[in-house]
């Protein structure tokens, strides 16, 4: 039989219950404050696999506005991390702000880094390095080895690489698995050639232990290789010699030593198809200088191959190919143009490995033995996608040139980024070689549209209304295929027309570098590595020898004839290396769909009229977030 409580209990509960009731809240709301907590949180994991980086850190937000007390932390931290990879410092900052005084270990690791990585976004590496100085990072300790990654970040970024090679040095002690740890070797090796990229100094700091030593030695070696692949080979192999029990004796030097046996033997004859006559003679000549400077900096007299020209003008292609077959070639660079090689594709050929210098077009079946590298603006479109959804943007307009050329950018950009997840509001092409875009400009930023609401009201009222134009505002950022003359005028009428605060990314066409770019200022750009001060300047400044200017009016065509010979032993080797990336002068090259070599490409941003390296702002945030521990 149950018992009424005492009246003084009754009395209690009645207070309880009246205090709820005024705050608006009643016993049930409260129970169900901890399901709503994890529908919040489920909903937030959700927009994390999308990486809808906005929506997941609005949810986290909403989770923690439901939660109660310490358990608000959590759900906290997770929305500074999501607004972080959003690219919203303020907002990281803020919801990093709301966490209690002292939370549990695990969140108090996640705040640091997070506060860490805004830092190194900021460019503030030093003071980085100062936040993560005391923090716990050894065996057991929460998120040690993200802790420890970020500290190698902030030390590299600071010019400390003794202390950045120590970092992962110890981060690689707390990793269990074999893959993990080759992953952290290769991490330690990437960041030592950026920092001799950078000018910085490898030489070993007095009282560094000897497994530190011994990295900053293996990082010396590949300096004075100065990017000869036979000498850095034999430089591991003296290294591997000298620290036989070392863990990157049996690790990343092993694996290198792979790369580069594979990187450096050829095959004995390579035959090299160029138009070089006609009317492309001057772009030609320009890919078999490049192709031959790669050759003659390779050194090793008795390694390298025999190599023949053959011009496809005099020739015809199949001609030049079969012929090159005859005499006996292991392995064909080239044609040049792409009807050259819609010839091969029409042809019954000898199957001998082959590097077409252009891409064929949609529907022409070549043979599997045949690889195809172009320097395809389509690759340029698709790459300021990728750029633009990565820095947070969502919704996109474009503008480009109305040529074939300028239409496949536009599509290939559009493919893109809607492939990423974003949204193309809308497109306009312009007519090439004129001056004035308003047209195209007013109907892609919906001014006619404002005009015309404001008509519609001035009709309404009976009387002139003072009025400002507005563009539309649901657009994040342009996407701008263009060359030098259209942008230099494209720019200022896009400010003229009240887009001026709009982001701007856009290809390569645009830059010339013997202009006055200084109207094309904040605009960003995917181009070359050595374009943009990212890349192996030293090795480009050869083609000066050949005439004024000849750097900035045929270097790109130098280059990618440079990469095509030093990409003839990992396709015929079929090296793997080529999957991961191989570093080029035209970019990180990669075999894709179709026997494609794809690039990666890097970036420039215009400041004051001159090109600035540009990498995407969430490069730091994606090594120290990245699935490798």
């Amino acid at each position: 039989m149950l018992q009424r409580p005492p009246r003084t209990a009754q009395f209690l509960l009645l207070i309880a219950a009246s205090a709820l009731l005024a705050a608006g809240c009643t016993p049930a709301m409260l129970e169900r404050a901890p399901p709503a907590v994890e529908s919040h949180s489920a909903e937030a994991r959700g927009f994390e696999s999308a990486r809808d980086w906005p929506a997941a850190a609005a949810a986290w937000q909403r989770a923690a506005a439901v939660a109660r007390g310490p358990d608000r932390d959590a759900p906290l931290v997770a929305a500074a991390e999501a607004w972080f990879r959003a690219g919203d410092a303020e907002r990281a900052r803020a919801a990093l702000a709301e966490i209690s005084p002292n939370p549990t270990a695990e969140v108090a690791a996640r705040k640091v880094l997070v506060e860490t990585r805004l830092l190194l976004r900021a460019k503030r590496p030093a003071d980085a390095l100062a936040r993560l100085a005391g923090v716990p990072m050894g065996p057991g300790d929460p998120f040690a080895v993200e802790l420890l990654a970020a500290r190698s970040d902030a030390a590299f970024a600071s010019r400390q690489p003794a202390i950045g090679v120590a970092a992962l040095a110890r981060r690689e002690t707390l990793l269990t698995e074999p893959g993990q740890r080759m992953a952290n070797q290769r991490r330690i090796w990437n960041r030592m050639q950026e920092a001799i990229a950078a000018g910085v100094s490898l030489q070993t700091p007095p009282g560094v232990a000897p497994m530190v030593s011994a990295w900053l030695e293996l990082g010396q070696a590949v300096e004075a290789s100065a990017g000869n692949s036979y000498r850095l080979r034999a430089g591991l192999l003296a290294w591997r010699e000298r620290h036989p029990t070392h863990p990157g004796a049996t690790g990343i030097v092993e694996a290198l030593l792979a790369e580069y046996q594979a990187m450096t033997e050829y095959p004995r004859r390579v035959a090299l198809l160029l138009p070089l006559s006609g009317r492309q003679e001057a772009a030609a000549a320009a890919v078999r200088d490049g192709f031959i400077a790669a050759y003659l900096a390779q050194g090793g007299e008795g390694e390298r191959p025999e190599i023949n020209v053959y011009d496809t003008t005099a020739l015809g292609a199949l001609a030049a190919f079969e012929l090159a077959v005859r005499n006996g070639a292991e392995f064909v660079v080239g044609p040049l143009l792409k009807e050259e090689l819609a010839q091969l594709a029409a042809a019954e050929l000898p199957a001998v490995p082959t590097l077409a210098l252009n891409w064929a077009d949609e529907g022409a079946q070549l043979p599997a033995w045949m690889a195809q590298f172009a320097l395809a603006p389509e690759e340029e479109a698709e790459a300021a996608a990728r750029r633009a959804w990565r820095d947070g943007h969502t919704r996109a307009v474009a503008l480009a040139h109305d040529t074939e050329q300028g239409r496949r950018m536009a599509r290939s950009f559009n493919a893109a980024f809607q492939t990423e997840g974003g949204e193309v509001l809308g497109w306009q092409v312009f007519e090439p070689h004129v001056s004035d875009f308003s047209v195209e400009i007013t109907g892609l930023l919906l001014l006619n549209e404002s005009r015309a609401r404001h008509q519609r009201i001035q009709q309404l009222a009976g009387r002139n209304l003072e009025y400002e134009p507005r563009r539309r505002e649901d657009a994040d950022f342009i996407f701008l295929a263009a060359r030098p003359n259209e942008a230099l005028l494209i720019r200022p009428q896009l400010r003229f027309h009240f887009a001026g605060d709009l982001p701007i990314y856009a290809t390569s066409s645009l830059f010339d570098p013997a202009r006055n770019n200084a109207d094309l200022d904040g605009v960003l750009f995917a181009d070359m590595p050595w374009r943009v001060g990212a890349g192996d300047l030293q090795f480009m400044t050869q083609f000066r020898a050949f005439g004024p200017n000849a750097l900035e009016r045929n270097g790109r065509l130098y280059a990618f004839g440079a990469d095509a010979y030093r990409l003839v032993p990992l396709l015929h080797n079929r090296s793997e290396t080529l999957g991961s990336g191989v570093e080029g002068l035209t970019g990180t090259l990669r075999v894709g769909a179709a026997g494609r070599v794809q690039r990666e490409l890097d970036w420039g941003r215009f400041e004051q009229g001159k090109v600035r390296h540009a990498p995407p702002r969430m490069q730091v945030a994606a090594e120290a977030t990245a699935a490798e521990p």
